[in-house]
């Protein structure tokens, strides 16, 4: 991790990391005016709109793999900013990327002393990207688009023999992600497995996180922006709704890095 991304005591770093649930829909993504993550296949949308986050995260090897071509021409045209994290997986049909100064790698960094990816036990792209922000020293994290539910079939989906997952017709309208064509005909994905995968890997996410805050003295704030019709991540993050990012402020804070206390000082957009 370079300098610059270290945090430095006292200074708020923002970071909206984005899901693709469909508490999204409708969003609009050029709102944002802090440094981003985004995840997996809302590739598709991003260039739709001509806009790409800071950092793209995607750690799930079918996805990986199946849609290389389309991250590898996202990378090529450098399209994020600062980095990309992904899953080695990739590099079986992709070899070059390893040479790709700012692509990195999560088995790389799941072995590097002191890093907190090498505790994860279960983990999905949402929780790798949350602590690779918190690795990158953002200490004011905003995640939308968690909804942390899913259709796990729908009725355009087949299963293979190999256990994953096959679009076999765009579908109409899909209730799992902010668009509709987000999955496409053709498709291959990992059944979501929400409850021994997703729920998992966002508790052992908040143990880290709290331990990294502790060890480190380092100040954190998270909250999970979703609507009235969906928990998302609020058993884990204090709540914020959907409608509200953008439209008002979270409370500046003064962070104490000794005792390790927020004081808020609320504020308005002028």
């Amino acid at each position: 991790m370079s300098e610059e991304n270290e945090n430095q005591e006292g200074i708020v770093r923002k970071c909206t990391v984005i899901g693709n649930g469909a508490t999204l829909k409708g969003f609009d993504f050029k709102k944002i005016t802090e440094e981003t993550i985004g995840l997996t296949m809302a590739i598709r949308h991003w260039y739709d709109i001509d806009w790409f986050p800071t950092y793209y995260v995607n750690v799930d090897p079918v996805v990986l793999k199946y849609h290389h071509k389309l991250i590898k021409k996202m990378i090529d045209e450098d399209k994020c900013e600062k980095g990309y994290l992904l899953s080695k997986e990739i590099l079986k049909v992709e070899p070059d990327l390893e040479k790709n100064d700012k692509v990195i790698f999560l088995e790389d960094m799941r072995v590097m002393r002191g890093n907190p990816l090498q505790y994860l036990i279960e983990w999905c792209s949402g929780t790798v990207a949350v602590l690779f922000g918190v690795i990158l020293g953002y200490n004011d994290l905003q995640l939308i688009g968690f909804d942390c539910q899913y259709t796990e079939m729908l009725p355009e989906t087949e299963i293979l023999d190999n256990g994953s997952l096959r679009i076999t017709k765009t579908p109409e309208s899909n209730p799992n992600y902010f668009i509709d064509d987000y999955q496409q005909e053709g498709d291959l994905y990992n059944k979501p497995r929400v409850d021994d995968v997703h729920k998992k890997s966002w508790e052992h996410l908040v143990f880290i996180v709290t331990g990294f805050v502790h060890m480190n003295r380092f100040p954190m704030m998270i909250h999970a922006f979703t609507n009235d019709k969906v928990e998302g991540l609020t058993k884990f993050f204090p709540k914020k709704n959907i409608d509200d990012y953008g439209i008002e402020e979270l409370p500046t804070r003064e962070y104490d890095p000794v005792a390790e206390n927020v004081i808020e000082q609320e504020t308005q957009l002028p």
